[in-house]
């Protein structure tokens, strides 16, 4: 008789085994820099408590911090193919962790709106760093278990974030950012410690054969990749809104800041428990058809939230979109680093970034406005249909790449 224990230990065994040293490390490093990660989560809120803002006002300003998101993700995929992944981390992280601690002098509306767009730029620096790293840690067999246990880390730190965050901005909602600040300080401390000696600059680029087909030079001259990114695109427009206008509605139907924080952290938790076990029984499976699946279940994830069951549906809803997230996010993520050429490895990563930036820009701003406008039922409902249109747009792209 099969031991059931004995089974599942061996699966999270085989799941997180195999893997090299240095790539646990960098996730080491992904893991301290995202635990304290609570500004962008409670932002909103503290633009509320703290300067009166309406959700129309405050989703602007979290799309603020998109913008500068955007480009610092654009910037730091370059540099990454510039001056490497690690180094790019470690001046990302110092640089991010200085500027939370000076934000928390940010005592007008004046000071603080530009100091978010700044802060913006200084922490999505980091994205394309943390990702090409995971991916050129390992053989090209095992970069799939990489990057997924580089959102293991993430994730796991994100879930430690925005709880421990809901309890001190109970206190005061300046401690988020010294709590954010010394994480990521503690975080360059860690690549610089623990990688020095390892920071692979990409190889030159090959010259082309003239007979050979020619390739798309660049992330957005690939027509294949364009196109997995409006989809992605179109399934962050949704996702996003849990922790950005999501946690605004929450507050305002009568939970509790802390509350919110455990709220949002239901899905860092699952994600954490389960993506690597799910990622290693899917080694083999052709990617884009259960990409395009995932999209549509965290389409589906936030029709839960119109169930009129106060607590219990947003819990279903948290637990649906997290289901999602496990076949969509860390399979397209490894998708995009099998395709990208290894000389602009780091800008295919920095692209890859900037559509989540891109959505971390509109998200907030359009979830605020139609919230707002039309209420949270009408949100959720568009969030569902940009599920689904996600999904179409990565069927799309699985067909034409068969």
């Amino acid at each position: 008789m099969v031991n059931p224990i004995r089974s599942v230990v061996a699966l999270y065994r085989d799941a997180f085994g195999g893997l090299p040293t240095l790539t646990w490390l960098l996730a080491a490093g992904a893991f301290l820099n995202r635990c304290g990660s609570m500004v962008v989560p409670f932002l909103g809120p503290y633009l509320k408590h703290s300067f009166g803002f309406t959700p129309t006002e405050a989703g602007w300003v979290v799309a603020l911090y998109g913008v500068g998101a955007f480009f610092g993700s654009w910037a730091g995929g370059r540099l990454t193919d510039t001056i490497g992944p690690v180094r790019l981390q470690i001046g990302a992280l110092g640089c991010s962790g200085a500027w939370m601690l000076l934000m928390t002098q940010a005592t007008t509306a004046w000071t603080l709106v530009p100091a978010v767009f700044v802060l913006g730029v200084l922490n999505d620096a980091f994205r394309p760093g943390t990702n090409t790293a995971a991916a050129i840690s390992c053989p090209p067999e095992l970069r799939r278990k990489a990057l997924s246990l580089n959102r293991f880390a993430l994730n796991l730190g994100w879930a430690f974030g925005p709880t421990i965050g809901g309890y001190l901005v109970a206190i005061e909602y300046r401690w988020m950012f010294v709590a954010d600040g010394l994480t990521c300080g503690l975080a360059a401390l860690w690549l610089w410690k623990g990688l020095r000696g390892w920071n692979p600059l990409p190889p030159p680029r090959p010259v082309q054969d003239a007979a050979a087909p020619r390739r798309a030079d660049g992330p957005w001259r690939d027509r294949h990749f364009v196109l997995l990114m409006a989809a992605n695109f179109c399934v962050l427009l949704a996702f996003m809104q849990y922790f950005t206008t999501g946690s605004r509605v929450f507050v305002d139907h009568g939970w509790s800041e802390h509350t919110v924080g455990w709220f949002l952290a239901i899905n860092p938790i699952l994600i954490t428990l389960f993506e690597m076990p799910v990622v290693h029984g899917l080694q083999r499976s052709r990617a884009l058809p259960l990409i395009a699946a995932g999209s549509l279940v965290v389409g589906l994830g936030y029709l839960c939230m119109l169930l009129p069951f106060g607590a219990a549906a947003i819990v279903c809803s948290m637990v649906v979109v997290a289901c999602g997230e496990l076949l969509q996010m860390p399979l397209l993520g490894a998708h995009v680093n099998d395709r990208a050429p290894d000389h602009a490895r780091g800008a295919y990563n920095g692209a890859y970034g900037m559509t989540f930036t891109a959505a971390l820009v509109a998200a907030p701003a359009l979830g605020g406005m139609v919230y707002e406008a039309a209420g949270a039922n009408t949100l959720w409902w568009a969030c569902g249909a940009l599920g689904a249109l996600g999904a179409f747009a990565f069927a799309l792209a699985a067909r034409r790449a068969h």
